[in-house]
């Protein structure tokens, strides 16, 4: 269990009051956030021109970046020190979108016409699709070529970065970069390649949301089930501005997921990821299953319980597309362990809502936080 840095308060405090504290232990100083983006966005400008210069057919395929996970949901909690980007790139022909049967969630990207680029796709019968694992290896060879000369980034205040390729994983690659001047400052980015699609190409055998003609993307992903044989042309569909909107003007709620947040990290949940919490929250204000305008401290209640009910059952609904499960990464025995836990620390939050009292052991054992 995490221990947090002792506030000034040393006797019980009211319910409402203890989650107050909590919330500005894990807020984040406006100057903080601000030094924190302005140096990721002249970090990521250097990444993108640096692989550019490399890779003329980057070059032209490039898009731009988009802003995705907490620090795009305004959920961070702590430091604004990891930035999730979708790094969107268009070929240089026609791409459409087909879903995979039996996997909700997952497509497959069919492309047609004069300039096909053949080293990124595969060939099924007469017709070609993008390879996951050749869009995966290209821009992972393309990080591996230009991390070495990426090791003095320049930013404001006189702060310069190293950068350092981290992994490349089933989806994300991650790039740390620390700061020369001062290493215990880093940055992490999981950049992640996607094809764009204009709101109108979702496919029509998928559920139909609010969608505000934001776009959505498609992303390398292998398929998670555990039974599935390995796709090359698999990449699954995410939405992030769509799925911002249903959160969009709840302050508790977005409250209530950063209570969820730190109570996860102080009580060693790795496997809770934030994508999986945020489920829970889509869902449950979708569905109307909370009330978002309860308070902070209510709203993490009704969480804990909803995430114990879908550990239990071991299927959590992915908003986007409701057939399939974000617990797919999740053992059995995992969920079990979790829910244990879980259940336990909501019987806590209860016994301290009802007596409306918080004590520095509630605070220790929900939390980690002493004081």
């Amino acid at each position: 269990m995490q221990s947090f840095a002792k506030p000034k308060y040393s006797k019980p405090l009211r319910f409402g009051e203890a989650i107050e504290l909590v919330l500005e232990w894990i807020s984040i100083e406006p100057k903080d956030r601000q030094t924190f983006k302005e140096d990721a966005q002249q970090i990521e400008n250097e990444f993108i021109r640096a692989i550019s210069r490399q890779d003329p057919f980057f070059a032209s395929a490039f898009r731009g970046l988009a802003l995705t996970g907490s620090n795009l949901d305004d959920v961070k909690i702590n430091l604004p020190d990891e930035f999730d980007m979708l790094t969107t790139v268009q070929m240089p022909c026609e791409v459409k979108p087909i879903p995979l049967k039996g996997h909700p969630s997952y497509v497959s990207l069919r492309v047609s016409g004069a300039h096909i680029p053949h080293h990124l796709v595969n060939r099924e019968g007469e017709e070609y699709y993008i390879s996951r694992r050749k869009v995966q290896s290209w821009f992972r060879d393309n990080i591996n070529e230009v991390i070495p000369e990426l090791y003095n980034i320049q930013c404001g205040g006189g702060r310069s970065y190293e950068l350092r390729n981290i992994s490349g994983g089933h989806v994300a690659h991650t790039i740390k970069a620390t700061c020369l001047s001062d290493p215990g400052r880093k940055i992490c980015f999981d950049f992640v390649s996607a094809f764009k699609f204009s709101a109108r190409e979702w496919p029509r055998v998928f559920p139909q949301h609010r969608d505000g003609d934001r776009s959505w993307y498609a992303v390398p992903c292998k398929i998670r089930s555990h039974n599935a044989v390995d796709d090359p042309l698999s990449f699954i569909v995410c939405a992030p501005y769509w799925e911002r909107m249903v959160l969009s003007k709840k302050q508790n709620l977005k409250d209530g997921f950063r209570l969820m947040k730190a109570l996860r990290d102080a009580n060693d949940m790795p496997k809770i990821f934030s994508y999986t919490i945020k489920s829970v929250f889509l869902n449950a204000a979708n569905r109307k299953k909370i009330n978002w305008n309860q308070s902070p401290g209510q709203i993490l209640i009704r969480a804990v319980d909803l995430m114990v009910m879908f550990l239990r059952r071991g299927f959590l609904p992915f908003y986007l597309v409701p057939d399939a499960s974000v617990l797919e990464g999740i053992s059995v025995d995992e969920r079990r362990d979790y829910a244990s836990r879980l259940r336990r620390i909501l019987r806590r939050l209860i016994k301290c809502r009802n007596r409306n009292c918080m004590t520095p052991d509630d605070m220790q054992f929900i939390f980690g936080m002493r004081y």
